[in-house]
């Protein structure tokens, strides 16, 4: 068994210690290969995060058949094509739909519904701490890369990687409630 595989054992264990170690290991190389897929370093360093904070939600029951290089290296390939596919997909949408944020055309239920999914989001994101809850809102409510988020802030990129891992960690585990309460509103949107 080589070091990786122990690491990766200790990872499924719930030891935190061991997949910094990996992410610490791999994080430069694997932020090399997503650029090239998604041309942007910034979104490269997002690819690569979300990619070990996948394999830290999916711990106990994932099941690597090669080694842990090569699944690591796979996995960081399909997000950032997914990500590059996704704004595609955004752009298309955004160029064909002229209401954007406007929820004008909700019916009242629809309309109270979206308020009460959004009083629990923001709850959620109440509950961290406060540079914690500055950098999550700054990279998923305002859209900006870690790196102008460590400018901004006058942190590393490092310390705001680290902080978004444990604060996707917090969000993920209302994931369950979250996912039930948001499919019914996210189907009536299904025709727009």
């Amino acid at each position: 068994m080589d070091q990786d595989e122990i690491l990766f054992n200790c990872v499924k264990n719930n030891n935190q210690q061991a997949l910094e170690q990996l992410f610490q290991k791999y994080y430069f190389n694997l932020c090399l290969f997503s650029k090239q897929y998604v041309e942007s370093p910034d979104l490269a360093e997002e690819v690569v995060a979300d990619m070990f904070l996948k394999i830290w939600q999916n711990r106990k029951t994932l099941h690597i058949k090669t080694s842990l290089k090569a699944y690591l290296f796979v996995s960081t390939k399909n997000l950032s094509i997914n990500v590059v596919n996704k704004e595609k997909a955004n752009t298309l949408k955004l160029q064909t739909t002229k209401e954007t944020n406007n929820f004008s055309h909700l019916s009242t239920d629809q309309g109270l519904h979206y308020n009460e999914v959004k009083n629990q989001i923001d709850k959620i994101i109440e509950e961290l701490p406060q540079q914690r809850k500055i950098i999550f809102k700054l990279n998923r409510i305002d859209g900006l890369k870690y790196k102008e988020i460590a400018d901004k802030l006058g942190i590393s990129v490092s310390t705001v990687q680290k902080q978004m891992l444990e604060a996707m960690k917090h969000v993920a585990q209302y994931e369950s409630q979250f996912i039930t309460c948001v499919l019914p509103f996210c189907f009536c949107f299904l025709d727009v």
